[in-house]
C-alpha cells in the first residue's frame, strides 16, 4: 500500500498514462501501489549502501542488535549494460547465460551491485509477552467525537469477519541477499539515478524476515486475527524459472512464518506475488513484457501451493496487476522491457499475460485440490462524474471504469474478454486479444472480490473533450481520455483532507466509501468482497521531533474510523458481502519509490535500532475491533 511512483519511479497513485509518447515517464493515469497501493521502494545511487534514518529519534536498542557482527558486502564485478536517457543500467536482455550455480546467481547480484548486510541474521524470539501501552487520552470531548469502540455501536462484524493488517515481502522484510535468496528488480531499481525520493534502499528496512515473531505477536496483542502477506519469489525460486534449483532455506522460513501466525491465532493470507520479480526473469527474456513469464509463474504457484497446502486459506496470485503492469512502462524499469514493446504497448502486454499467469495458476489451485479460496488483488475506483449534468464527465467515468478496473475485473468476473471500450480503443497491436479458449480459461478464476479501496474521486472529460482526445493517439490523456479531478466543480472544495506529500495520490474519501462499495458490487457482482488493503499517511509524519509526536496521527484514526464505520454500513444497511478490512500497513515500511521517509504504518520503526511503537491508530483500531467483532 503505498503507491508507487516511478518517475523516477513515483508510482503514485496518479495513474499511469501509458501515452504513445514512450519517451516520457508516462504517469498520467497509474493507480496506487498500497500498497497498495503506495509509492515505497528505498534507494541510494549506485553502489550506496547507507541506509537512512527517517527521524532524528533514537532509542537504546536490545541486546540482541547489540552484540551482532556484520558479514563483508558482495564483490562486484563488471556486467554489460545498457543505459537509458535517465541514468539507469541493466544489462541487454538475453545477455546473461543462465547459470543456476552459485557463481550464476553472483552474477546476478552483480547487476544488482553491493547491499548492506543486517545487523544479524538469526530469528528472534521475544522474550516477554507483548503488553499494549496504556490507553492514550481522549483526542476529542464526547459532545464532539466518538471514542472507538462508540462509532455505531449496536452495529456489528458478521462472524468470522477478518481484522487483518498488511504488508509486502520486499517492504518490510529486509535481509536481501541471506539464506540463498536471489535479486528481485526493486533490489535493482532502488539503486538507479533518482529511482527513490529519499535515496534510500530495502536492504534492511523493519528486518522482518528476522523479526516476524516480533512483529505477529504485537499485532496479536491488539486483536488482529489476519495478516496479509506477499511470499518473495526469488526467495523460493532464486532464479525464477520453472527448471531451475528451489530454495530450500526460503521455503522453510515461510513454513515457519505461516505455523507462527497459526500459533499465535492469526490467519495467513498470502500472496505470491507483489512486484518483486525475480531480477533473472528480466535479465532472461523481460519479465512480464515476455510470454515466457506465464509458464514460469505458474510453475512457482505450484511449488508454493504444494509447500503450504492445508495451512493457508486465503490466497491471492497478484497485488494490483494494473498498477504493476503500469510500473514496467516507467523510469527504471522501461529499459528491461522485451523487444518489440515500447512505453505505449508494454503495459498491455504485461496485463495480457499476467491475466494468462493468473488463469493458469488458479487452475493448478484447482486441480491440485489446494485447500482455500484464490483471487487476486484489484485496486482504483470507479469515479464520481465531476459535473453531475455533463454527459461527457459520466462517460469519462465509464472509460476510468474500464481501464483502471474492468481490465482485469471483467476478464475474471463478468465476460472472460477485456471491456468493450478498451477494444473500441486499442488495437490489437497495442491490446492482444483473447481467443474464445482463453477467455473460458479466465472467467471465473477468482473465489471472491478483493479491492485496494484507499480512496474514491471525481472523474471529468478531458478539457479539448472526448472526441478530440480519443481522435490524437499523442494527446497526453490518450488512451484513457478521463481525468481525475480533487475538488468539487461548484464551489471548489477539496474532495477530502490531503495526506502527507509523498502521497499526492491519497485524500480521506471516505464518505463515499458506501458508494464506492455499491458500485463495485453492481459492476462485479460476487458473494464475497475483502478489503485487501486501506490506509492513509500522516502529513509529515517523518519530520516530526520526537516520538511522542510521531505516535498522535490523527488524520490516520480519522481516515480509519470513518472507513470502518462506513464499511458497517454497507454491510448492515447496503448488503453489500463484506468479510474482511485489511489495514496498510502493519508497520512502517518502503514505500517503493517514496522511500522510507513516507510512513503508512500504524506502528513507528526506528529504522536506526529496528524498534517498533505502537502509534495512536493501532490503539483505536484496537479498541474499535474489540467493540464490533462477533467473538
Amino acid at each position: 500500500m503505498s503507491l508507487k511512483s516511478f518517475i523516477v519511479l513515483l508510482l503514485s497513485y496518479v495513474q499511469t498514462s501509458w501515452a504513445v509518447n514512450s519517451t516520457s515517464t508516462v504517469l498520467a493515469n497509474t493507480t496506487m501501489l498500497s500498497n497498495s497501493a503506495q509509492t515505497s521502494a528505498s534507494s541510494s545511487v549506485p553502489g550506496s549502501t547507507t541506509m537512512l534514518s527517517s527521524s532524528t529519534i533514537t532509542t537504546a536498542s536490545t541486546s540482541v542488535f547489540a552484540s551482532t557482527t556484520f558479514s563483508n558486502p558482495a564483490t562486484i564485478t563488471a556486467v554489460p549494460t545498457v543505459t537509458a536517457t535517465a541514468g539507469a543500467s541493466f544489462p541487454p536482455i538475453g545477455s546473461i547465460s543462465r547459470d543456476f550455480s552459485p557463481s550464476g546467481l553472483e552474477e546476478l547480484w552483480d547487476v544488482v551491485g553491493p547491499v548492506e548486510p543486517p545487523p544479524f541474521t538469526t530469528t528472534v524470539i521475544p522474550e516477554t509477552p507483548v503488553v499494549l501501552p496504556s490507553p492514550p487520552p481522549r483526542l476529542y470531548p464526547s459532545f464532539y467525537a466518538n471514542s472507538p469502540k462508540d462509532i455505531l455501536p449496536d452495529l456489528k462484524f458478521p462472524e468470522g469477519f477478518f481484522f487483518g493488517v498488511d504488508t509486502a515481502a520486499y517492504q518490510v522484510e529486509g535481509a536481501v541477499k541471506d539464506e540463498g535468496k536471489g535479486p528481485s528488480m526493486w533490489d535493482w531499481a532502488s539503486r538507479q539515478p533518482d529511482a527513490i525520493a529519499d535515496n534510500t534502499t530495502a536492504d534492511i528496512v523493519d528486518l522482518q524476515y528476522f523479526l516476524y515473531k516480533e512483529d505477529v505477536a504485537r499485532v496479536a496483542a491488539l486483536g488482529v486475527n489476519a495478516h496479509s502477506f506477499s511470499i518473495s519469489w526469488a526467495r523460493i525460486l532464486p532464479f525464477g524459472t520453472a527448471d531451475s534449483p528451489i530454495n530450500q532455506e526460503g521455503v522453510d522460513h515461510y513454513r515457519d512464518l505461516i505455523n507462527y501466525h497459526l500459533e499465535s491465532g492469526i490467519e495467513p493470507v498470502v500472496t505470491l506475488f507483489h512486484w518483486d520479480l525475480p531480477l533473472a526473469l528480466q535479465a532472461y527474456y523481460g519479465g512480464f513484457s515476455s510470454p515466457k513469464i506465464v509458464d514460469d509463474f505458474v510453475h512457482y504457484a505450484k511449488t508454493v501451493f504444494k509447500a503450504y497446502n492445508g495451512s493457508v486459506n486465503v490466497w491471492y496470485t497478484f497485488n494490483e496487476p494494473n498498477v504493476y503492469c503500469g510500473q514496467i512502462a516507467t523510469y527504471p524499469f522501461n529499459v528491461t522491457l522485451a523487444d518489440g514493446l515500447n512505453a505505449t504497448t508494454a503495459p498491455f502486454h504485461c496485463a495480457y499475460y499476467l491475466l494468462k499467469a493468473h488463469a493458469g495458476a488458479v487452475k493448478a489451485f484447482r486441480e491440485m485440490g489446494i485447500v482455500g479460496e484464490i483471487a487476486f488483488k484489484n485496486d482504483d475506483f470507479v469515479g464520481v462524474p465531476w459535473r453531475t449534468n455533463s454527459t461527457e464527465d459520466s462517460e469519462a467515468v465509464e472509460r476510468h471504469a474500464a481501464f483502471q478496473i474492468g481490465i482485469f475485473s471483467d476478464p475474471v468476473y463478468t465476460t472472460g474478454d477485456w471491456p468493450q471500450i478498451m477494444k473500441d480503443t486499442l488495437s490489437p497491436e497495442i491490446l492482444p486479444r483473447f481467443t474464445e479458449e482463453e477467455k473460458a480459461d479466465i472467467l471465473g478464476t477468482a473465489d471472491f472480490f478483493a479491492i485496494d479501496c484507499y480512496r474514491q474521486q471525481y472523474i471529468s472529460a478531458p478539457d479539448n473533450g472526448l472526441e478530440a482526445c480519443l481522435s490524437n493517439t499523442s494527446d497526453p490523456n490518450w488512451p484513457r481520455c478521463n481525468v481525475v479531478q480533487t475538488f468539487d466543480s461548484n464551489a471548489g472544495w477539496n474532495i477530502g483532507a490531503f495526506s502527507s506529500p509523498g502521497t499526492p495520490w491519497l485524500e480521506d474519501t471516505s464518505r463515499f466509501l458506501r458508494g464506492y462499495l455499491k458500485d463495485l458490487q453492481a459492476r462485479w457482482p460476487t458473494n464475497k468482497i475483502i478489503a485487501s488493503e486501506f490506509g492513509f499517511t500522516q502529513a509529515f509524519e517523518s519530520q516530526k521531533p520526537d516520538l511522542a509526536s510521531i505516535k498522535e496521527d490523527t488524520d490516520r484514526i480519522n481516515y480509519l474510523m470513518s472507513y470502518l464505520g462506513e464499511m458497517l454500513l454497507s454491510i448492515h444497511e447496503d448488503k453489500i458481502p463484506l468479510k474482511g478490512a485489511f489495514i496498510w500497513a502493519m508497520v512502517d515500511n518502503a514505500e517503493w519509490g517514496s522511500g522510507l521517509n513516507t510512513r503508512f504504518g500504524i506502528q513507528y520503526v526506528n529504522y536506526t535500532t529496528l524498534e517498533r511503537s505502537y502509534k495512536r491508530s493501532a490503539i483505536a483500531l484496537s479498541e474499535f475491533f474489540e467493540a464490533h467483532l462477533q467473538k
